[in-house]
């Protein structure tokens, strides 16, 4: 028996020493390679780069996607400049090449270059994987996983700055091959290109300076102790550094030349580009500028696995680690796979704690779409870690069963195909965004919805494609859009002013009095305030519209004297002098036409994190702000829904409900009904079907009383079954009823 143990430990001591042998023949052949070499790429990768091309360009966003991108879009087409930190490299790359481009519109020509760099972002991520493999079902498994991830996927057909990082850190990993695999005389040489692209990546996304930081000193640390650079080659890798940040140029040439009708800070001076490279508005070295809300590292990074394995799947985050457990077995892959770890935890711990998002609320779903984007940054690390695991695993059991070494290779090819299909599979209809119009649309009815010769301040990302619309495909050219959290800051006046033709700063009363030019200067003191603002444009007959329906928190000074008036889309800012009466503004609402569509208002065609999603309810909750402003201005006297002289206009109001809820419900083949808007409107339907219930019980109609009563009953039971929180709903209904649920679900 201990015979037998020994014979089987000498077996498996020398199998070991003998691959150890082998792997460090091959660490010689390759270590001597020449960086020439190493981009001689083979004939399946670029079978794989065609596969990658032909899906993205696809699916590419045929309009203006959601989010942000319209800010990228109108800073590419007018060479402006996006908000913080800029993103030069790529606002400079989308400029040149809608100028190349010869068709498309301009949310199209980005949208077509963001596909092209995800492509190639996934290309690398499979030209890395096999160069430190070389091994065919690595390369496939790593970058099909990758690149056809619902999240990789999603922000690579559309304008975003997030293809273009991925890229940029799938290059800084595919220069830590080329460092340890040339010869110790070349490296100071790679490691001055690595220097270069880390400072052209630094003008996109600035995360990726934590891999930068990593790779950075175990590349010096190695130049050090091989004793292979000197104090020159060390001054001009600092200064390949800084070389790569010269696309920063482009924000004061933007600020002196671009004249574009938006743009995000005043970078005439270098404080001003400092300020804009640190974030200043946004807060530096975080996702927010609210310092209330500090990170919460163990939260965000137990939502960052449960994503990575939603995204790319258990197999995948097994096989990384196993790249880990065995790479020590692997002498010419120990280091690189130690780096891409070292990159990824130092990634994900500084990022989760300075992540300020408030995710701990189930209804903080947006937050939690805005924050896993940054997790594609460490997807490019794990899927190449991925790949290497899968070869650590195959080179351990072919060494054992040589045998079988040829039908396990092929075992595995098909495995990863397999898995890559798969992914696409289960992603290709959510991703394929090539007919999906549903942004544009939505921008056009909100601008649709104002008169002509109007301001119109918008707020947030929502109001994005309005603004892209209308100084990029140049819809509606009567109107000028604000953006109003911006227009407080003190460059504003003077970058982004004398573009506008109809909205007018407070302090600029001389353009009323005296037909003068505005003055660019910004000697006056910033004072004003949303009445000041509101009160300028009253006085000069200029109407005033808001998207969404709130103002910048923290300035009531115009509740006073205004009053918001719900429109189709926008709302109207009205003077409480000049307000409708209630029924002038129900005469007007039955006018108004509002989006009903099933594409644009069906939250659940879309992931409950996108901003399709919210615009799909903020849809339900346009239409239903109707007939809820009524009702709130019926409610102002707590008695007038018993009066009987009222019922005219409560029946208009409960009509212009059932118009709305009619619209935005489906009825399905089997009979079954869906609303397409959120649970509370069962409410206020409900409320208002009970005021007419009441109001007929005064006079004894009972058989008018009775229809009421069963749409309230309907309603109210529909939004009590339908609420999370049965306590507070009960107690909601009751505020607005006076009475008990019981009673009020009883029908007379």
């Amino acid at each position: 028996m201990k015979s037998s143990r020994s014979k089987s430990t000498k077996s498996i001591g020398k199998s070991k020493e003998q691959f150890g042998r082998k792997e460090k023949l091959l660490e010689s052949e390759q270590i001597e390679e020449t960086s020439e070499c190493l981009f001689d790429l083979p004939w399946h990768s670029f079978g794989a780069l065609v596969l990658f091309i032909s899906v993205y360009v696809k699916c590419t966003s045929a309009s203006i996607p959601s989010g942000d991108s319209g800010d990228f879009i109108m800073a590419a087409h007018h060479f402006g400049v996006a908000h913080p930190p800029g993103y030069p490299l790529f606002v400079t790359c989308g400029y040149f090449w809608m100028k190349i481009l010869p068709f498309g519109n301009p949310a199209y020509k980005l949208n077509l270059l963001t596909s092209l760099i995800g492509a190639l972002a996934a290309f690398i991520i499979y030209i890395t994987t096999y160069k430190i493999t070389n091994f065919i079902p690595s390369a496939v498994y790593a970058s099909a996983m990758f690149a056809f991830s619902h999240l990789i996927w999603f922000h690579s057909i559309g304008a975003e700055i997030f293809a273009l990082n991925n890229l940029f850190c799938g290059i800084l990993l595919y220069w830590v091959v080329r460092f340890q695999r040339s010869a110790v005389s070349k490296r100071a040489r790679v490691a001055m290109e690595a220097s270069f692209l880390s400072g052209l990546s630094m003008c996109n996304q600035h995360t990726s300076f934590l891999f930068i930081g990593v790779i950075g000193f175990w590349m010096f640390l190695s130049l050090l102790q091989d004793k292979a650079i000197t104090l020159k080659q060390f001054w001009w890798t600092g200064a390949a550094f800084c070389l790569g940040l010269l696309p920063y140029i482009q924000l004061p040439i933007s600020a002196y030349f671009s004249n574009a009708p938006n743009t995000w800070g005043d970078h005439r001076s270098f404080s001003g580009i400092w300020r804009h490279f640190l974030r200043d508005e946004y807060g530096t070295l975080r996702l927010s500028a609210d310092d209330d809300v500090s990170g919460d590292i163990w939260g965000n990074l137990k939502m960052c696995i449960q994503d990575l394995i939603n995204e790319m799947g258990t197999t995948t985050l097994l096989l990384s680690a196993l790249s880990l457990l065995l790479a020590r077995y692997f002498q010419n892959q120990k280091n690189i796979v130690y780096v891409y770890a070292v990159s990824l935890v130092v990634y994900l711990l500084f990022f989760c704690n300075q992540a300020n998002l408030d995710i701990s609320d189930k209804s903080k779903q947006l937050s939690k779409g805005v924050l896993e984007r940054f997790w594609m940054q460490s997807n490019v690390a794990v899927s190449i870690l991925s790949g290497c695991g899968l070869w650590f695993v195959y080179s351990l059991i072919s060494q054992r069963h040589k045998s079988s070494s040829h039908l396990l290779h092929c075992f595995l090819c098909a495995a990863a195909l397999s898995a890559g299909a798969h992914q696409i599979g289960i992603n290709y209809n959510d991703c394929d965004m090539s007919s999906n119009f549903m942004v544009r649309d939505f921008g056009k009815k909100m601008l649709d919805s104002v008169p002509n010769n109007s301001v119109l301040l918008v707020k947030g990302d929502l109001g994005i494609p309005a603004m892209y619309l209308r100084y990029s495909e140049f819809y509606r050219e009567d109107l000028d859009l604000v953006d109003q959290e911006l227009m407080g800051f003190p460059w504003y006046k003077s970058m982004v002013g004398p573009r506008y033709n109809k909205f007018i700063f407070p302090y600029d009363r001389e353009l009323y009095y005296r037909k003068v030019e505005r003055r660019r200067n910004e000697k006056e003191p910033f004072t004003y305030n949303f009445e000041n603002v509101f009160d300028v444009h009253r006085k000069a007959g200029v109407p005033v519209y808001i998207f969404p329906a709130s103002l910048k928190e923290g300035d009531n000074s115009w509740e006073e004297s205004y009053e918001v008036v719900p429109g189709s889309m926008a709302d109207e800012v009205r003077h409480k002098a000049e307000l409708y009466s209630l029924g002038q503004y129900l005469d007007t609402a039955y006018q108004m036409e509002f989006d009903s569509s099933v594409e644009n208002c069906d939250k659940t065609l879309y992931p409950v994190r996108s901003w399709e999603y919210m615009i799909a309810v903020q849809c339900g909750n346009n239409a239903f702000a109707l007939p809820e402003y009524a009702h709130v201005k019926l409610a102002e006297d707590g008695a007038a829904h018993l009066k009987v002289e009222n019922r005219s206009v409560m029946i208009k109001i409960f009509e212009l409900y059932r118009r709305v809820c009619e619209a935005l419900t489906i009825e399905s083949e089997d009979g079954k009904s869906k609303t397409m808007f959120e649970t509370a409107h069962h409410e206020t339907y409900g409320i208002m079907s009970y005021f007419l219930y009441l109001n007929y019980m005064q006079t004894n109609e009972r058989v008018e009383a009775g229809k009421y009563a069963r749409v309230m009953t309907k309603q109210l039971e529909t939004f009590l079954s339908l609420s999370s929180d049965a306590a507070s709903a009960i107690a909601r209904i009751d505020a607005w009823c006076g009475k008990s649920v019981k009673l009020i679900s009883q029908e007379p």
